[in-house]
């Protein structure tokens, strides 16, 4: 075994274990093996300097449905983006008050348990973002995203592969907050997270999206792959909503008033419990070191490269 994962311990539940066999291709006795052929590409790559430790690789491999090909192209991916978009995705401080603040504002929820099928949900609330405070930028809300989810998938591997559920409640989401995010940035943004994100997006639900939903639609139909268009799902109702996401995982906000079950609780505490993980010391240096700006991608350095090449590669995977 290499030294390198002699740590690793396997923390996928029974259920997450047997979705990993079927829908990533992992096999278990090969798992290391293939984290350790992965590693020996990056070491061998000139124009690489890459994260190499276990928990990137695994995260990498099942995104990438174990092929190494594919996950070789996400890596590329994702130091590219360090490249040439890195105030989104370099050196994220998720104790900067811009960061920390989509959290305070109750702008980014995640729910602290998952489904039964192990799925966890985010609900996005853009009308609750402060239009006239410069911290509330596309920026600040890329890089809080990006470091939650990592320090979520540090906390439990599961999530990797039972896959993330998007909520975007548009109540209040008025003219000015889509002007917020030109189509340029707009795709910018969608290829960061389409195509150098470990992350499995399963799921994108519009709750009262009135009559921007078309407006919105437009613009992400020219940004987002079809297979993520199919799989989104538009809510005039909590009703609706009810039928996807359980009713005892959404916050008590978000539940009838003579709703008597069990829930996520209340926003406020749902944020406390998630700021309180960002303010750990230890979590901090973690997602900082994740995402240093020391991982980075020189094309003057690739094998045969006559050019520079900053494209993404298109990454035809789940």
């Amino acid at each position: 075994m290499d030294p390198e994962d002699a740590g690793y311990v396997c923390t996928l539940t029974p259920s997450a274990l047997e979705r990993a066999k079927k829908e990533l291709n992992e096999d278990p006795k090969q798992r290391l093996s293939q984290v350790q052929t992965l590693r020996k590409w990056i070491k061998e790559q000139p124009h690489l300097t890459s994260r190499t430790d276990t928990d990137f690789l695994l995260a990498m491999l099942r995104r990438s449905k174990f092929s190494q090909l594919r996950a070789r192209e996400l890596i590329e991916n994702i130091l590219v983006t360090k490249a040439t978009l890195p105030e989104f995705t370099s050196n994220i401080d998720i104790q900067d008050p811009g960061v920390l603040g989509f959290i305070e504002k109750g702008i980014l929820i995640y729910s602290p348990k998952p489904d039964k099928e192990g799925r966890k949900y985010t609900i996005i609330r853009a009308g609750a973002i402060d239009l006239e405070d410069p911290n509330f930028g596309p920026k600040n809300q890329v890089k809080c995203s990006i470091g939650v989810a990592e320090m979520l998938r540090r906390e439990d591997e599961n999530a990797n592969v039972n896959g993330w559920h998007l909520v975007l409640d548009c109540t209040g989401v008025g003219p000015r907050h889509m002007a917020r995010m030109p189509l340029d940035l707009h795709r910018k943004i969608t290829k960061i997270f389409q195509d150098a994100n470990p992350e499995r997006v399963k799921g994108f639900h519009f709750y009262n999206a009135g009559t921007f939903f078309e407006v919105m639609m437009a613009v992400m139909k020219q940004v987002m792959k079809k297979k993520n268009q199919d799989r989104i799902r538009v809510h005039e109702t909590m009703e609706s909503l009810y039928k996807e996401i359980p009713m005892d995982l959404w916050p008590i906000e978000y539940l009838p008033d003579d709703y008597k079950g069990p829930s996520a609780g209340s926003i406020e505490s749902i944020q406390a419990a998630m700021k309180k993980k960002m303010l750990d010391p230890g979590n901090r240096a973690y997602v900082l070191e994740a995402t240093s700006d020391k991982y980075k991608i020189d094309e003057t350095k690739r094998p045969g490269a006559a050019t520079p090449n900053e494209s993404f590669r298109k990454l035809n995977i789940d």
